[in-house]
């Protein structure tokens, strides 16, 4: 019994180490150790073009990232007057606001008082002539006090533009490294 078992185990053992062992030999030759905790492999000619290019791309994103930095000094100047110019704007435009709701509300109140006296006038019994008459009195307000908030609205004139606020650019990117075939 114990020889059968030693002979599977043999049998399994040659087995594994004809299927491993190329695998195993074909990468100790293509990578070699040095002596930080990286491994590295000869350079073929044909990485040789793509490490050239990423070079070249590594070049560019070093110019291309010291001219964001300036546009980022620029934008930071720019930025500083668009506060300036909001903080000069911003009671401007609160007045504007409040001018706008003040003439809201006052249409809100002649259309309210319009309909209140129309409800008033329909009560009870109430002949179609009166009925007819309360109408006509409530469209003819109605068209008043629309008449009255376009007119205000005109003299109010149109809201005070804000500034136009610094566009932020867009951060070059890093390339990205050749992989090994």
């Amino acid at each position: 019994m114990k020889s059968r078992i030693n002979k599977v185990s043999l049998a399994v053992a040659i087995g594994l180490a004809l299927v491993a062992g190329p695998v195993l030999s074909a990468h100790a030759e293509t990578l070699t150790v040095t002596t930080g905790s990286a491994a590295t492999a000869a350079v073929a000619t044909r990485d040789a073009a793509a490490i050239a290019a990423y070079k070249a791309a590594k070049a560019e994103y070093k110019v291309a990232l010291a001219a964001y930095k300036t546009a980022k000094a620029d934008r930071k100047a720019q930025r500083a007057a668009y506060k300036a110019a909001m903080a000069e704007l911003s009671p401007t435009l609160k007045a504007y606001g409040e001018a706008k709701k003040a003439i809201g509300q006052t249409f809100s109140a002649a259309i309210k008082a319009a309909k209140d006296a129309y409800k008033a006038a329909t009560t009870g019994t109430v002949t179609p002539e009166a009925k007819l008459a309360a109408k006509n009195a409530f469209e003819q307000a109605k068209a008043d006090a629309t008449a009255v908030r376009a007119a205000a609205t005109d003299a109010l004139g149109a809201a005070p533009e804000k500034p136009a606020a610094p566009a932020k650019d867009a951060k070059p990117v890093k390339p990205v490294k050749p992989v090994r075939p």
